[in-house]
């Protein structure tokens, strides 16, 4: 995972300082070389940024830049075509890379990066066959056009400002927030900032027209309604234990050890189980001392003979954590708080044992039906579509943010295209039992303990404890648990970050 930035310039052309700036914000999603892109000039920082290398006096019509986390392949981008007619810079990592360069054969690849197949596809008229999760942005200079992209499910965040004096793109608000204070003007206020700025919504397209400063976006269906398999139920565990293996291995391929986020329940301990027949796998997990999370997470290790590494939360600590995860998300409430703080403390233990990848169970519950209102559901495929399509502003933008505060990327197995659509044509049986996501707590009982795989959901912020401990920090400032709103607006005034 890295950052992509990136501005067009309308009317008079911008400083580049600001492109450098945007970069700058979002270092720390990728500390292992940058680039810039400035009209037809290209630069690259392999020991770090320096706006002293570049002309401080030099503007642009349209640039973009790119941070990069080393995980696939040794170039920096932005990336070109054989005749650089193309560009390209992505967040993300493209799973079946290999597969495609292997078929291109009528192209000529300059580097190994996953990235670059971005460019060949997109000349084919191909996009359709990244299997990923990514966003990206690809600058044709022939159709003098700008084209963003974003993968089916959202994993990738990717948002965009149009304004008077420019069009902007980001990985994450910060860097347009930076723009909006410093060349609009705007009030440096969190919620004011962000109803400026909009998400490009999963598996969408915005094309930019920079010959007359327009754009339209292409909305392409994430899911929908798929009619139910003729399948028995033995021969859909079996299947589903297939295409979870293969969803897991394609992102642990080539790397020699990755972390799993571990809470010690179903969808974390199993995904652990399935990355350790691959790569050397460590376990994360966060709570206080008497948490229920700890306890589950220590009893997997052991059935697994996995390391586990724990970040035992106490009171005095906490308040410092906090104020970190409020400075590292752009959408403050209680949720993304409480549950973020887990992540952004495995990820720091991650990134302590020089990790760069780590692995969650997000979405499991999304779509094998394992929230408590999906039991009495009318219409449960209808719910787990709702589900599916809001994931990415509820839980998936969260996690980025908390896990690439440590420079460490989130790949979540559960949100497999194949996998999402084979669940979604399930016959709701198959879902639904004594306790939820009955089919995937009986793939589980393979592997795993009983007890584990058994276990009933726990959500992050009681498993661990963390909301707890909020509103232990808020009383300390002076807040009921009936005001946690209002302290959330502190928080917000006092510990937000802005550049």
């Amino acid at each position: 995972m890295c950052s992509i930035s990136g501005i067009i310039a309308k009317g008079c052309c911008l400083d580049v300082r600001y492109s450098l700036d945007m970069m700058k914000i979002l270092k720390h999603r990728g500390k292992d070389g940058s680039g810039l892109y400035v009209d037809d000039d290209v630069y690259y920082f392999k020991e770090g940024l320096d706006k002293d290398n570049l002309k401080l006096d030099k503007t642009f019509f349209i640039s973009f830049g790119h941070n990069r986390l080393a995980i696939v392949g040794r170039y920096l981008q932005p990336i070109s075509n054989e005749d650089e007619s193309l560009w390209v810079i992505c967040n993300g990592e493209i799973y079946n890379y290999i597969e495609i360069m292997n078929e291109l054969k009528e192209h000529t690849f300059k580097t190994d990066s996953d990235s670059e197949v971005i460019l060949h596809l997109y000349e084919d008229k191909a996009l359709y066959r990244l299997d990923g999760d990514y966003a990206y942005a690809i600058y044709d200079k022939k159709k003098n056009i700008l084209i963003l992209g974003r993968d089916r499910f959202g994993v990738k965040p990717l948002f965009y400002v149009d304004t008077d004096k420019y069009f902007a793109f980001s990985s994450e608000r910060k860097a347009l927030y930076h723009l909006l204070i410093n060349i609009n003007k705007e009030k440096k206020d969190l919620d004011y900032l962000n109803s400026k700025i909009k998400r490009l919504k999963p598996n969408s397209y915005l094309i930019y027209y920079l010959d007359n400063l327009r754009y339209e976006i292409i909305e392409k269906e994430i899911v929908k309604n798929s009619p139910e398999l003729n399948i028995s139920y033995n021969k859909a565990v079996d299947y589903l234990d297939k295409i979870l293996k293969k969803a897991v291995y394609k992102r642990v391929r080539g790397l020699d050890r990755v972390g799993v986020i571990c809470s010690g329940g179903l969808d974390s301990s199993l995904i652990a189980y399935y990355s350790s027949k691959y790569v050397n796998t460590t376990l994360y997990a966060v709570g206080t001392e008497d948490s229920e999370d700890l306890k589950y997470a220590q009893k997997l290790a052991n059935y697994l003979n996995l390391e586990l590494k724990t970040y035992i939360i106490n009171e005095n600590e906490f308040e410092e954590h906090l104020f970190k995860v409020v400075k590292a998300l752009d959408d403050i409430n209680l949720l993304n708080l409480s549950v973020g703080i887990p992540i952004y403390l495995s990820t720091k233990l991650a990134k302590e044992d020089k990790l760069k990848v780590v692995l969650s169970g997000q979405g499991a519950d999304e779509i094998f039906g394992g929230y408590k209102r999906h039991e009495n559901s009318e219409n449960l495929k209808e719910e787990l579509i709702k589900d599916i399509k809001n994931l990415y502003k509820v839980n998936l933008e969260r996690d980025d943010h908390c896990s690439m505060a440590n420079t460490i990327e989130l790949r979540v197995p559960f949100l497999d295209s194949e996998l999402v659509d084979f669940s979604l044509s399930l016959p709701e049986s198959y879902l639904k039992g004594e306790l939820r996501k009955k089919i995937l707590r009986d793939v589980a009982k393979k592997y795993l303990p009983e007890d584990i795989a058994l276990r009933p959901k726990k959500a992050a912020q009681y498993g661990t404890k963390s909301e707890k401990m909020i509103y232990k920090v808020a009383k300390k400032y002076g807040f009921s648990k009936k005001n946690i709103n209002k302290f959330l607006e502190f928080l917000k005034e006092k510990y937000w970050f802005i550049e």
